[in-house]
């Protein structure tokens, strides 16, 4: 019983720390980016592209090489202008 307990609470505390990890990924481009300006014209293709440029300093600091295509996608997806 206390180890059901015990992996429930390790369980919810790993899924609370995680959410706002993928949550705040998006404002993290926000720190640098404007993109109704700094994209316009751009498809997301080129985006994706550009955000994985190995010669971005910012990019590499900030995770932004580490993160894999989809997760880098799905943002790209909900910043891109309309």
């Amino acid at each position: 019983m206390k180890k059901n307990l015990l992996a429930g609470m390790l369980v919810a505390a790993v899924c609370a720390g995680a959410l706002p990890v993928f949550a705040g990924d998006a404002d993290l481009c926000l720190d640098c980016h404007e993109p109704a300006e700094d994209w316009e014209g751009m498809s997301a293709d080129e985006l994706l592209t550009d955000a994985k440029d190995q010669s971005n300093k910012r990019h590499k600091k900030e995770g932004v090489l580490d993160m894999s295509d989809e997760d880098l996608k799905a943002i790209i997806a909900e910043l891109m202008p309309k």
